[in-house]
């Protein structure tokens, strides 16, 4: 990387943006939709174009922007117990209904609000388009893909960054842990950077090869990276400087 460090690169091509305005949630809805009902047809098109489910009602959304473009390169959101009904399942219990062996223990030994999920992950087109691996929401790839190729070297994936993201702003709430359903080949591939999500159930065909993991905030803070843990320690204090501006303009 050329004695450039993680932080300073992912500095130099994004920010991270929270979706805590009506504008920017629209944004978010229009990403998903994109994706996940016009490219990959995962979901039914909607005549509004914006992709948006019950789940929304009690999630925190992020965008990541890419500044050389001045586009959105991507989103993703982090489900939040139902404060109104504590007991609603997350998606990736829904997902996982007929599992001959969940071990979702965590969420039966404590309080659900203890916990989140990581989920709609979204990548816009223009930065999944990589070795024909375009028909994954992730991108399915370890690079960027931008219009140039240098930059495509220098910052390893838009979705760690979005992981990052929604990491920073689990933690910010005091969460112990959050749950994800993803395929394993990217669980792998984050558990290179120390994200190291433990499997909590068998895998099962869902848009794709998918299995249930967790993560927690210890082995979160125990494994990630003095690289990845600096650019962890950046973007919560983004988020907190764009908290504070946004309090400041009301």
């Amino acid at each position: 990387m050329n004695n450039t460090s993680t932080t300073s690169l992912f500095d130099h091509h994004f920010s991270v943006v929270p979706a805590n305005t009506e504008q920017l949630i629209e944004t978010v809805y229009s990403i998903r939709h994109q994706v996940y009902c016009e490219e990959l047809g995962f979901e039914e098109q909607r005549a509004n174009h914006l992709e948006f489910d019950e789940h929304d009602l009690h999630s925190l959304h992020c965008l990541l922007y890419h500044k050389a473009s001045k586009s959105y390169a991507g989103c993703v959101r982090l489900v939040l117990a139902d404060k109104d009904n504590p007991s609603n399942l997350f998606p990736f219990e829904n997902a996982c209904r007929g599992q001959s062996n969940p071990n979702f223990a965590p969420l039966n030994e404590q309080p659900r609000s203890r916990f989140g999920e990581i989920s709609r992950l979204a990548i816009t087109a223009d930065f999944r388009r990589r070795r024909g691996e375009s028909n994954q929401p992730d991108g399915g790839s370890d690079a960027i893909d931008a219009s140039n190729d240098d930059e495509r070297r220098r910052f390893p994936s838009v979705a760690l960054g979005l992981y990052l993201a929604i990491t920073a702003m689990g933690l910010k709430q005091g969460l112990d842990g959050v749950f994800a359903m993803m395929e394993p080949r990217l669980a792998r591939q984050l558990r290179r950077f120390g994200f190291c999500f433990s499997q909590v159930g068998e895998a099962i065909e869902h848009r794709g090869l998918r299995a249930p993991f967790l993560i927690d905030r210890n082995a979160l803070f125990e494994n990630l990276k003095p690289e990845y843990l600096d650019l962890l320690n950046n973007i919560q204090y983004q988020l907190e400087t764009s908290s504070e501006q946004d309090t400041q303009s009301q």
